[in-house]
């Protein structure tokens, strides 16, 4: 398995565990889907969308194949939505507490993903005016050991 696909599975599964209600028997905080998942079809209530994409980085230290450490950076983006008329309070409080599964987090095994900041941006009208959103940014480095 690639190095991307397992950093991908990894901020997945992080985000599958902690997107939960106090008691996680209950289920999760919202519907959700990942990034190219087929056939979602969005609540008329609060959802999630999580992508993880890709960034430049750079080489981190020089060494024989199999022991070069390679720099890599990645953007988590937590779109969440909700129809509107709401009013801004439901939305704010899930952007936090999306924001706060991943915000100075460090996962280590097997690539260790660190977060520092992640921040939920401004909420306005999306799709013209369907949903009312806001989306949640992270940027994480990682490591590839080639």
């Amino acid at each position: 398995m690639s190095v991307w696909r397992t950093v991908q599975e990894t901020l997945y599964q992080r985000w599958t565990d902690h997107w939960v209600a106090d008691a996680p028997a209950t289920g999760p905080l919202t519907p959700y889907t990942f990034e190219n998942e087929d056939k979602f079809d969005p609540p008329a209530a609060p959802w999630a969308k999580v992508s993880v994409l890709r960034m430049p980085g750079g080489p981190g230290t020089l060494g024989r194949k199999g022991n070069r450490k390679m720099d890599r950076v990645g953007l988590l983006i937590i779109d969440l939505r909700e129809p509107p008329g709401d009013g801004v309070g439901n939305l704010s409080d899930l952007a936090e507490r999306a924001a706060a599964i991943f915000e100075n987090c460090r996962i280590l095994a097997p690539n260790d993903i660190r977060f520092a900041e992640v921040e939920p941006g401004e909420a306005s009208h999306i799709d013209k005016g369907r949903w009312w959103g806001v989306s949640v940014e992270g940027r994480f480095d990682y490591e590839d050991i080639r």
